[in-house]
């Protein structure tokens, strides 16, 4: 069942993140494209106003009214009843040197636009270039965003002097707005506000540049709706204003619909299989595997290696009941022989740091029981490197032997224990024994070492192999604890100069040599 259930949760997440990672692909080419429609309907308005102005500017009359200005003209030509069926807001005429002809605004309302900062502002110098391309845009005035072109006034034939520009603009007020949403079908809106919500995730380079900014736009999202934010940018490149455009995630909710059905469905497929097999499975081998364990865990916890498995059958399962049988009957031979070899120093006879550590607890327990006091020695052959490397292992593994031999002659009592604990290192356990005692037994060892004279060519101490002691006395402390203090005053002994003992305690250091 745990099996199906893994099954059934890795399809399910695999299917899960194929199915976000289509679904959200799907949203974002769907949102980049109803953004795109914003932006083009939007667009598709500047172009219409671009048209209108350029036929205004090639207008003869225009030229001449700009040559020459004829207010009589231009109330009849380019006042309100020329500027509401052409759905204008602002028409302006510049001369050739900058100098404003004439600046007529509309309001739906057939009022005038009240636009009192607009000559103040940056976009008049823009207007009163000689460019021959006309130019559109957005610009920020008093009244809200307006759609912006100029061009420059020619003759039909486009011939004659500069003589100035024509500037229109189409305000882009509810009206319009809701005009482009029938037309492009899609809840947007425009903002004046130029600040973007935090927490928004950039989409860059999905569109084009255009004349209304930079192609990129942030969006954000919730499970039910996604929030798009697109940067409006004017006539001067500066920032002027959003679109937000929300749209529900249908295509993500028609997926997670999709995905729980998916689910329910492998779920209770996974469960009806798994306990089908598992019912099948407990008759033909669980209960025989279990007897199996039973008897195995019952044969290691009492290590009883002379028991034997009781399990029939010519399947798998009895084939491995005899086999490890034979194991076992192997295992019984081999542990007696292995007891004997695991706790002894194959060199040099000594028991080695296995059988030290069982000692130790052993000790230490007593230490603690009996509140005798507990000594031992750590003690490491000076140089022992530099024999090997003149004299050659072989010589080195009999020196070791000899050392072994030494400390074994050196040990007064039957409850005293020396065991090899590394390559050249020993230690040594001194039951009931007191700081004096232990000073007593480094300085004998030390003593019999120099009498055997086994010669050292290389040491930097004496002619003689030697050896450095630590001195360590069990306190209120842990097995570990005790030999890392007795380390550490073996350290303490070779940073001295070797050749000599220390004890853990400052006070208790042993006279050299």
């Amino acid at each position: 069942m745990i099996c199906f259930g893994l099954m059934a949760a890795i399809s399910l997440t695999l299917l899960g993140r194929s199915m976000n990672a289509s679904y959200d692909a799907i949203e974002r080419r769907d949102l980049t494209a109803s953004m795109e429609r914003v932006l083009q309907s939007i667009e598709s308005d500047l172009h219409h106003l671009n048209t209108l102005t350029r036929d205004w500017t090639v207008w003869t009359e225009m030229y001449d009214h700009a040559s020459q200005p004829n207010p009589a003209w231009a109330k009849e030509n380019i006042g309100f009843n020329a500027m509401e069926p052409a759905n204008l807001s602002l028409m302006m005429i510049y001369g050739a040197h900058g100098q404003l002809i004439s600046m007529t605004t509309f309001d739906k309302q057939g009022g005038e636009l009240q636009l009192p900062t607009l000559q103040a502002s940056p976009y008049p110098a823009l207007f009163k270039t000689a460019a021959r391309k006309s130019r559109c845009g957005l610009m920020k005035t008093d009244a809200g965003l307006m759609l912006t072109c100029w061009a420059r006034i020619t003759r039909s034939d486009s011939s004659g002097n500069f003589v100035g520009t024509v500037v229109t603009g189409r305000l882009l007020d509810q009206s319009l707005k809701l005009q482009l949403r029938e037309q492009t079908r899609l809840p947007f809106d425009l903002h004046a506000s130029r600040n973007l919500p935090p927490g928004l995730t950039l989409w860059s380079g999905m569109l084009s540049p255009g004349a209304l900014g930079t192609g990129d736009f942030s969006t954000s999202h919730d499970s039910s709706a996604y929030h798009l934010y697109y940067r409006l940018q004017d006539l001067l490149q500066h920032d002027a204003g959003l679109i937000t455009l929300d749209m529900p995630r249908e295509v993500h909710q028609q997926g997670e619909r999709l995905y729980r059905q998916v689910q329910q469905q492998l779920v209770w497929t996974a469960l009806i299989m798994a306990i089908l097999l598992a019912v099948a499975v407990h008759f033909l081998f669980v209960q025989r595997l279990r007897k199996f364990t039973n008897q195995l865990v019952e044969l290691t916890e009492k290590t009883a290696w002379d028991r034997r498995i009781d399990i029939k059958g010519t399947d798998e399962l009895g084939i491995l009941s005899s086999k490890v049988n034979m194991l076992l009957r192997i295992n019984e031979s081999k542990i007696k022989i292995l007891k004997e070899l695991t706790l002894t120093d194959t060199l040099t006879g000594l028991p080695n740091r296995r059988a030290f550590d069982a000692r130790l607890a052993l000790e230490f327990s007593r230490e603690r029981r009996n509140g005798r006091p507990l000594s031992m020695l750590m003690l490491d052959v000076d140089y022992f490197k530099l024999y090997n490397d003149h004299y050659g292992h072989p010589a080195g593994d009999i020196a070791l032997k000899a050392v072994a031999a030494v400390l074994e002659l050196s040990l007064c009592r039957s409850a005293d224990f020396v065991a090899r604990i590394g390559g050249e290192e020993f230690a040594i356990l001194l039951p009931e024994t007191d700081l004096d005692g232990a000073r007593k037994m480094a300085d004998r060892i030390r003593m019999q070492l120099q009498e055997s004279s086994i010669p050292h060519a290389d040491s930097r101490t004496a002619a003689h192999l030697t050896a450095s002691v630590g001195i360590a006395v069990a306190g209120n402390e842990t097995p570990d604890a005790f030999v890392s203090r007795a380390d550490r005053a073996l350290y303490a002994a070779k940073r001295d100069g070797r050749d000599c003992a220390y004890c853990d305690e400052r006070e208790a250091a042993l006279p050299e040599r």
